[in-house]
Parts: structure tokens; sequence; C-alpha cells
């Protein structure tokens, strides 16, 4: 029966809370009185399904995505390297220390700025959401390699535990359900920053691109469609990692 009442929460519980943001924000729309300032709801749901008819939308959206993988992949790899690093030597976690409170400070606008005069707008964009993104996955990943207990590891070693076993049969399905969460919320971080920095460094042929155009041409409603199909990318990729780590959970069970 709580078990019923909790599945039946689950769903009830995000459904009114998306109920009342759409409600705050007609409410909002409807005092305003002003679709330049705050479009409502319908015009906005309006123009996200017109998006779908158009072929600049998808070409944005998908170099975007490209984008944002391609940082992700790079920062993810670089995270679990440092992170496996921190824990194999003292020194290399002295210096990832030292290293990652400065990568932390960047001002992230400048920094787009000077990668734009020295390298390109696509390049500042990919480059400026790797290192932002790079602690959080960095912490993301010291937590998931800690999954890997010590007890475990001496246990294998003790009991000459073949190499192959450990890592598939001990290892990974201590580590990777865990990854697999941190992969999906880091890159639906990444996605943000990713758009982020293409308005700011006004790269060419991006979502950043068509909410720069919707600003100078006071387009509110496109912008606010853009922006829910950024929010909704990512809470599918959080969702479908979530899924996937359960999956694996029960798998290696």
């Amino acid at each position: 029966m709580k078990n019923k009442a909790n599945k039946i929460l689950n769903i009830a519980v995000p459904l009114v809370t998306f109920f009342c943001i759409f409600a705050l924000w007609a409410a909002a729309a409807a005092i305003t009185d002003e679709e330049i300032i705050l479009p409502r709801p319908s015009s906005a749901l309006k123009e996200f399904f017109a998006l779908f008819a158009d072929k600049k939308f998808y070409r944005a959206y998908f170099t975007t995505l490209l984008r944002s993988l391609i940082a992700f992949v790079v920062s993810f790899a670089l995270a679990f390297a440092a992170a496996a690093g921190a824990r194999k030597s003292r020194n290399a976690a002295r210096v990832i220390g030292t290293l990652l409170p400065l990568v932390r400070a960047l001002p992230t606008v400048a920094v787009v700025l000077l990668l734009v005069l020295w390298t390109s707008s696509r390049t500042a964009a990919v480059v400026v959401t790797m290192l932002v993104v790079l602690p959080t996955l960095y912490t993301n990943a010291e937590s998931a390699l800690s999954a890997a207990d010590k007890e475990t590891a001496e246990m294998c070693r003790i009991y000459h535990i073949p190499v192959k076993t450990r890592v598939f049969k001990i290892y990974l399905p201590q580590i990777l359900p865990p990854a697999v969460v941190a992969a999906g919320a880091g890159f639906s971080l990444n996605l943000k920053l990713m758009v982020a920095a293409e308005v700011i460094a006004a790269t060419a042929e991006g979502m950043g691109t068509l909410l720069n155009l919707d600003k100078i041409y006071f387009e509110s409603a496109h912008m606010l469609a853009l922006v829910l199909v950024i929010v909704l990318t990512g809470i599918l990729v959080e969702s479908a990692a979530k899924g996937i780590a359960k999956a694996m959970v029960k798998k290696y069970a």
C-alpha cells in the first residue's frame, strides 16, 4: 500500500509542480499584458511546436548538441583520469587540489572573450564549457570511484583474484551506476553552459545564435520556446541516466 502511494506521489507531485509554474507564468503574463516582455504560455507553446517544422532549428540544435558532447566527453575523461590519479598519488592530489579552485574562480565571461580573441567563437564555446563543468565532474568522479571501497580492493589482493574478474565483476558494478548518474547530470549542465557560451561568444550555427537573434528582434515567445527545448533535453538526459543506473543496479544485484 505504501509503495503504491509513493508511486502515485512520484507522478502527481511533479505534475502539480509544473501546473503551478505554468499557472504563475500565465497570471504574470496576464498582469503584464505585453507579449514582448512576457509572452503567454500559449504563445510560447505555439512557437515550441512550430520549431519542429523549421530546418534552421534542427541545424542549430544538433550543432549545439555536438559541441556539448565533445566538451563533455573530454571534460568527463579528464575528470575521471584526475580523480584516479589523485587516489593513487598524494602529490597528484595536491596539484589537482591547487588547480581546481583556480579553474572554479575563472570569470566565465572574461575567459570566453579572451578565447574568442585567441581562437574562434566555436572553439571558445567548447573550451569554456569544458573548464566550467570540469570541477563538478571531478567531484562526481571522486564520489563514483569512492564506491569501490578499500576493503574490497584489499580482499582482492589477499585472495589473488584475477584482474579481469576484479574489473568486470567487482569494480565496474560498484562504479558504473553512480558514474552514469554523474554523466547524465554533467551533460545536462554542460548543455546549458554551452548555450550560454554560444550567446556570449556569438557563435555561429547554434542555439545561442537563435537566442541572440530573438533578443535583437524581440521575439520573446520564440526565445522561451528555445529555452523550453533546452530544459526538456536536460531533463530527458538526466532521467535516462537515472533509469540506466537503476537497471545496472538490478543487473548486478
